[in-house]
């Protein structure tokens, strides 16, 4: 075995990777020789526009990005700082190749420019593989932990039983639109529904089957919206849509549409399994440009509609 190999067989490979070599071709050629032990694929960009482009694509994928800073007709500096300014590519590990060891003052430039580590012409191939490996295991270990964080937001998001978003994720998303709403004079608005008389199924069937008919009413109510709608259980036999870019009579409309399918849609209870069908009742309250984009407390006015559509003898729709 050659002193090169013992040497390389030090670092353990790791699964297969991506990385992007912003060089020339020759040096891009030693960088994807030197880590071939490490199973990565190596993109390869000779501009900024490139560079930043294939960085835009692979945001989610790339392990790492290796810049060499003396690449002619290149601004490495500005190249990083864009980098550095777009969520979708400000946590990409980057490392720079240096034309020499960097001084101190070079030093300071390279942790205000965010780069991870460096590597100085000639390349060493030890040094290279144990480098890359290190931060694209880190890489990978921060992606991971993304994603697991980006699950566990979204699972607290939602509710439980019905797999709805909950309250809570309604209320910020309501501050959402109700911000832009301000700003932009867009308009939405919301739908608070109610199961009529909910009580009766639970006192005849039992709380089963009233669970039953709640993941039931949500199925149908979160399978007829638009993308960017938004379904929430808002508690108990309560569910709450946020409609955007709708102002209020055109809410009203798919309100009644929701109530429809639900009332025409049944659901077998009971341990005959008898085949019942649940009805809505419906509030709505706007935000648009009949009240000037008002959002001062739009979901007590969605609320007192529901209240009028149940005195008024529930399975209809009421607006503000």
């Amino acid at each position: 075995m050659s002193v090169r190999e013992s040497l390389l067989s030090s670092v353990a490979p790791i699964a297969a990777g991506e990385l992007l070599v912003v060089a020339d071709e020759a040096t891009r050629k030693l960088v994807a020789h030197h880590i071939s032990m490490l199973a990565m694929q190596a993109s390869h960009a000779e501009s900024a526009e490139r560079a930043a482009s294939i960085v835009s694509e692979k945001a989610s994928i790339l392990d790492c990005v290796i810049v060499d800073v003396g690449l002619a007709g290149l601004d490495a500096w500005s190249l990083l700082r864009q980098f550095r300014q777009e969520p979708e590519t400000a946590m990409i590990p980057v490392m720079v190749i240096l034309g020499r060891p960097p001084s101190e003052a070079d030093s300071l430039k390279l942790i205000e420019a965010g780069v991870m580590d460096h590597l100085v012409k000639p390349l060493n191939a030890t040094l290279v593989c144990a480098k890359v490996k290190a931060v694209a295991e880190r890489s990978r270990m921060q992606r991971e932990l993304k994603n697991k964080l980006r699950l566990a937001l979204e699972y607290s998001a939602h509710d439980a039983l019905t797999g709805l978003f909950n309250r809570r994720y309604f209320e910020r998303r309501l501050r959402e639109e109700a911000a832009h709403a301000k700003r932009h004079k867009r308009p939405f608005s919301l739908i608070l529904v109610d199961i009529d008389h909910f009580k009766l199924v639970n006192d005849t069937y039992g709380h089963e089957d009233g669970d039953r008919v709640l993941c039931h009413v949500a199925e149908l109510l979160g399978g007829s919206l638009r993308e960017d709608d938004i379904a929430c259980r808002f508690g108990g036999e309560e569910f709450i849509i946020l409609l955007r870019a709708t102002p209020g009579p055109a809410a009203r409309v798919v309100a009644n549409r929701l109530r429809s399918e639900v009332a025409a849609k049944g659901i077998t209870l009971g341990a005959k399994e008898e085949m019942r069908h649940v009805t809505l009742s419906g509030g709505v309250a706007a935000a648009d440009e009949r009240n000037n984009y008002d959002v001062d407390n739009i979901v007590d006015r969605a609320d007192k509609a529901l209240y009028r559509a149940k005195r008024g003898g529930r399975n209809r729709v009421e607006m503000e």
